[in-house]
């Protein structure tokens, strides 16, 4: 049976599973270049069915995510607004929703608004939201909009096309991931919405899955998003900036700041309850935290995150009496506050799949399917083992040949062959940065050495580089390393074995870590954000670190994503040539695709 996984809202996607097998996943903002991007994965579609050898007529089922759909992901506010538009939608359109008797609609405040990408749902039949208050009738005129548009473009029937509720696809896909299948285990969802909800708790005890809640009081993904826009970031994709600058401050400034978000929310049995007070989030902090310093109110939100998760954690792991969490959603993001949990003494195991927003719900919505039809038991075993997050497009023969012989990269590049990677590690260990770019894409958030930067993790000048000429990252972020297996104990500190296969967890580092990675640790309180790389998952990876290892001595490398800043992660070698090399500007010194190495000419630097 060939399923394909569609996630149609925020962070838009598509997946096939062949009987049981997942056989590709993509994320739509890989194919059209535009970052966090909603609609209908087109492109996406296209690109899985290709990578799986397969064409639309194959499809026998549809599965979808998310049983109704906000207008904003549809119209893709998310993916396009810039700060100034989020502080203009707080300003003239929830303000005066919530605090006035004016009721504004959105497309007077922003009549010249045309989203960027391309939606191809028909978007003259989807009102620009005219009401702030939900509307059952446009839920029901928005879903058979996206049914009718799924069927033609599939050519499928109607009652082949199926949807999930969004976190029940989170929660599905998360466990699904994880290498271990639980008999008992916790499931637990948290982010800034879905379907109405905000959480949900899903316990498996000796093989019964049963959601056991699923709410809207976790507010702590909602907190995050206003509190990001409020120190002047995007609140669609910045979060992690937030948490990134957090540890630079010094504790009396984050005391006011870490109240007020106390004071603000509180966990109760396996809910929250928040303060009677809190009507919004955006305008009630800025406020309340208005002589409040950046830094204090990044380590107050960050630490507030971390308390009032293990509160809730541990209340749901003494009512059930199991150890063993899976964490999904837009909150399981934050790697640090995955890291306090993973630590505490009620956490036995602790896993977080890759790409925990929603790119992961067209996955979650074809298992969803496969449970649904043939039970939980049954389908543990039908849903085959994933090995890694290399689901993505593969680099072909004419990808490679579109790079090799273009005008660019013919006129300022020299080619070497170097398929043993050799070459490119003696360039690492003399300071250089390597555009690494091979084989299959990694599904989800990070690169994990397919589409990567790579340099010496001990180099600080080649991480000022990377940061300043290349990346343009705020300085305050920290990059992260790629570790080889064997070297892994010798860097990170991990008693409880707990996984990071695709850096979604942070950790402490070793002394000898602190040494070795101190370009690719968080340099204020040296915790880690490592990915593990192994021999049998990615070969030509594990032997570039290797070979680097000969010469250097350190069984690791800077690695960071392959990408501009604030453009995705790029998908096929021809996007290089596209966002670095056609601006003088970017042009990169050394370039690794498939076997080759292009080295920028002496004349050109």
């Amino acid at each position: 049976m060939i399923i394909l996984g569609i996630n149609d809202t925020h962070d838009a996607s598509a997946c096939v599973i062949n009987n049981g097998k997942l056989i590709s996943a993509i994320a739509e903002e890989r194919c059209q270049r535009k970052k966090n991007i909603s609609g209908f994965p087109h492109q996406a579609i296209k690109e899985v069915l290709k990578e799986a050898n397969l064409s639309i007529k194959d499809i026998d089922i549809a599965a979808v995510a998310n049983t109704n759909i906000a207008h904003t992901n549809l119209w893709s506010l998310n993916s396009d607004f810039t700060v100034r538009d989020f502080i203009k939608f707080n300003k003239d359109y929830f303000y005066k929703w919530l605090f006035t008797k004016e009721k504004p609609k959105l497309r007077d405040i922003f009549p010249n608004y045309k989203p960027k990408g391309k939606f191809f749902y028909p978007l003259k039949k989807i009102p620009f939201i005219t009401s702030y208050e939900s509307n059952k009738l446009l839920d029901e005129q928005l879903k058979n909009l996206r049914i009718n548009y799924i069927s033609k473009f599939l050519k499928i029937d109607r009652s082949k096309i199926f949807f999930y509720d969004h976190h029940h696809c989170h929660a599905i896909y998360s466990y699904f991931y994880c290498k271990k299948r639980y008999s008992n285990c916790i499931i637990v969802t948290a982010d800034g919405g879905g379907d109405g909800k905000y959480e949900s708790i899903t316990v498996i005890k000796n093989n019964i899955f049963k959601t056991i809640l699923a709410s809207r009081t976790n507010l702590i993904g909602k907190f995050y998003s206003s509190i990001t826009l409020l120190l002047g970031m995007n609140p669609s994709r910045h979060h992690y900036k937030v948490m990134g600058l957090a540890p630079y401050c010094k504790p009396y400034h984050k005391n006011k700041p870490l109240k007020v978000f106390l004071d603000a929310l509180k966990v109760k049995n396996l809910s929250f309850v928040k303060n009677k007070d809190l009507k919004d989030y955006y305008f009630y902090f800025k406020e309340k935290l208005e002589d409040s310093r950046f830094d204090g109110i990044a380590a107050g939100l960050q630490e507030f995150t971390e308390i009032r998760l293990k509160e809730w954690f541990q209340n749901i792991s003494r009512k059930y009496k199991i150890k063993n969490f899976i964490f999904n959603g837009g909150v399981a993001n934050n790697v640090k506050a995955n890291k306090f949990l993973s630590e505490q003494k009620f956490v036995n195991s602790f896993f977080v799949p890759p790409g925990p927003g929603d790119e992961n719900l067209s996955i979650g919505a074809a298992f969803a399917y496969i449970k649904n039809k043939l039970g939980f038991k049954k389908s543990k075993k039908y849903i085959k083992i994933i090995d890694s997050a290399y689901l993505g497009s593969n680099i072909s023969k004419k990808d490679i040949n579109i790079f090799a012989t273009n005008k660019l990269v013919k006129k300022n590049y020299i080619s070497i062959k170097d398929p043993n990677q050799k070459k490119t590690a003696r360039l690492i260990a003399s300071g250089e940065i390597i555009a690494f770019c091979v084989g299959k894409m990694e599904f989800g958030s990070r690169a994990l050495g397919a589409r990567s930067f790579v340099c010496d993790p001990s180099n600080l000048i080649a991480k000022k580089k990377l940061n300043d000429l290349i990346k343009k990252r705020d300085f305050w972020m920290p990059f992260t390393p790629s570790i080889l297996k064997e070297s892994y104990s010798k860097y990170i500190i991990n008693p409880k074995k707990i996984s990071s296969d695709f850096m979604t967890i942070a950790f402490d580092t070793t002394p000898l870590g602190k040494k070795h990675l101190k370009a690719a640790i968080h340099p204020e309180d040296f915790t880690s954000r490592p990915q593990i790389v192994d021999k049998k998952i990615n070969p030509k990876y594990h032997n570039l670190i290797k070979e680097f290892k000969k010469i250097s001595g350190v069984g690791a490398v800077l690695n960071t994503s392959l990408n501009v800043h604030e453009k995705p992660i790029i998908s096929k070698p021809i996007d290089i040539i596209n966002e670095f090399l056609s601006s003088r500007a970017n042009f990169l010194n050394y370039i690794y695709v498939d076997d080759s190495l292009y080295c920028l000419k002496k004349s050109k630097r």
